[in-house]
């Protein structure tokens, strides 16, 4: 796989760990194409790119150009499959992150938002396209700039190759990642190489 040598060069680890979210971006940009992300407690998504949210303390990877997913990342681990390259992955652990106030509840592992000149917003602006009503009562429809944003709250997301095993197996989108381990994850990638 290209990202590995890229991010990684001749020799990547056989398993490494990051926690400074400036480092986990930077280590995970070269595999922004051709990836799947497993999002807790199910589901599944590509992510088209990453950077470090303005507070230096959370993950922001695009999905579109207008969707972003946002993550608070306790560590990101890193395991390479030297027998099957392609079989590699990261599994980034979630700090727990508070919800917006947006909404009354939410389920415990995210909430979606509109987020309009850093503010958020209920989710529903962006299916009304109405913004607010300015002071004559008209109405201001919502920016084009306007992000809407899945926010993960706990939890942990995987990324593997879209070419991967793991993602070409339908027993595997039921989101079990979240419930294991990335020695787990490892041990059950390579007894299926075997």
């Amino acid at each position: 796989m290209d990202a590995i040598r890229v991010a990684f060069g001749s020799s990547p680890p056989t398993s490494r760990t990051w926690t400074d979210p400036y480092d986990c971006a930077e280590v995970l940009r070269p595999f922004m194409d051709g990836n799947y992300s497993f999002l807790p407690p199910n589901g599944h998504l590509p992510l088209d790119g990453v950077d470090v949210h303005d507070d230096g303390d959370k993950l922001l990877f695009n999905l579109s150009e207008s969707g972003l997913l946002e993550t608070a990342p306790r560590a990101l681990r890193f395991e390479y499959i030297e027998k099957a390259p392609i079989e590699s992955f990261f599994l980034l652990e979630l700090r727990q992150m508070q919800p917006t106030g947006v909404y009354e509840s939410v389920d415990e592992y995210s909430e979606q938002v509109a987020r309009i000149d850093g503010e958020d917003y209920d989710y529903s602006l962006m299916e009304h396209g109405i913004w607010h009503h300015d002071e004559d009562g008209n109405e201001v429809p919502i920016p084009e700039y306007a992000k809407t944003v899945l926010r993960l709250l706990s939890g942990k997301l995987l990324i593997v190759s879209q070419g991967s095993m793991w993602n070409h197996t339908n027993k595997n989108w039921n989101g079990r990642h979240n419930a294991m381990t990335a020695d787990e994850i490892r041990s059950l990638i390579e007894r299926s190489l075997q």
